[in-house]
């Protein structure tokens, strides 16, 4: 007689909102377990199987497989029995970020800023909140940039992406503030795996919903900032994920290159400028299909 024992228990970790990221499993013919993830969102997630038993049981990765749940059902990983008739065991955990670890893009990607074409800017690159907290410790880690304007204007897609996430139900509530923890945002899905997040965002202004696919440039939401020290603005951070160790994922964050007038450039530091969005960015990323009705619609 074989005994077959599952032991499952979950570890999530998720970006912005709790994620529906969940396993099942089958046992075919051969005696082989099959495991599935189970996504429910509109976007790939990066998911890590930790393995503390495999008893009379081997995979191709060993303890640790890292696999790409799309949304749907997804074959995550194959468990094959060492010996016939013998019997199995296995306990894991399984972590997960939102993107595809394996993403990659066509060509190297360039962002529109994300505010309305022709707006005077101010572009900075953020500091870490460790700075404030703690100055007599210096925290270098990226953690984004932000756009300051005199006025309010419109908030517009950087790139081609699938809205990932929508929070914009929270109302300014103090004044002279410096940081919040819980500001409105939009996040942006793209097609090399990484994630664009928006932040500073007018209550209820979203023009998207989650699931909708927006081209560079497109409007989706309206700005705020009018409650902080550095009046209005909107912050920007690109993440995509990472394996941290042999078993634990988190997100780098990471600087990108911006549209400027004849060039590319990087918020390294104080930059004073006029946002110019190129016609030929818009179309960059789109497949022939998407082109075709991007130019009838235009026409």
């Amino acid at each position: 007689m074989i005994k077959n024992l599952l032991f499952s228990s979950f570890v999530f970790l998720c970006l912005s909102v709790n994620a529906q990221i969940s396993t099942e499993s089958e046992r075919d013919k051969d005696g082989n377990v099959i495991l599935y993830t189970i996504n429910t969102s509109e976007i790939p997630y990066t998911v890590m199987f930790n393995f503390s038993t495999l008893q009379n049981l081997t995979t191709t990765g060993g303890e640790n497989i890292t696999t790409v749940a799309m949304p749907g059902k997804s074959r995550a990983t194959t468990l094959k029995p060492r010996q016939a008739n013998t019997g199995t065991n296995y306990r894991y955990s399984i972590s997960f970020v939102k993107g595809n670890i394996y993403g990659k893009s066509k060509v190297e990607p360039v962002y529109f800023v994300p505010v309305k074409e022709g707006t005077a800017v101010t572009a900075q690159r953020m500091t870490h909140i460790e700075n404030r907290l703690q100055p007599e410790k210096k925290n270098e880690d990226y953690v984004g940039v932000s756009f300051r304007f005199e006025n309010p204007t419109e908030i517009v897609a950087p790139r081609k992406g699938i809205i990932a996430a929508v929070s914009m139900g929270k109302a300014p509530e103090k004044d002279n503030l410096d940081f919040k923890r819980d500001e409105n945002f939009i996040e942006i899905y793209h097609e090399d795996g990484s994630i664009t997040k928006l932040m500073v965002l007018k209550s209820g202004s979203e023009k998207v919903k989650v699931g909708d696919e927006v081209i560079p440039g497109q409007v989706i939401a309206e700005s705020a900032g009018e409650n902080y020290n550095s009046g209005q603005h909107v912050r920007m951070v690109n993440m995509r994920p990472e394996k941290e160790n042999q078993d634990k994922l988190k997100y780098e964050q990471f600087p990108v290159k911006f549209a400027h007038v004849g060039k590319e450039i990087q918020i390294e530091q104080r930059m004073e400028f006029t946002v110019a969005h190129p016609e030929e960015l818009i179309t960059v990323e789109m497949s022939k299909r998407e082109l075709k009705k991007y130019e009838s619609e235009k026409d």
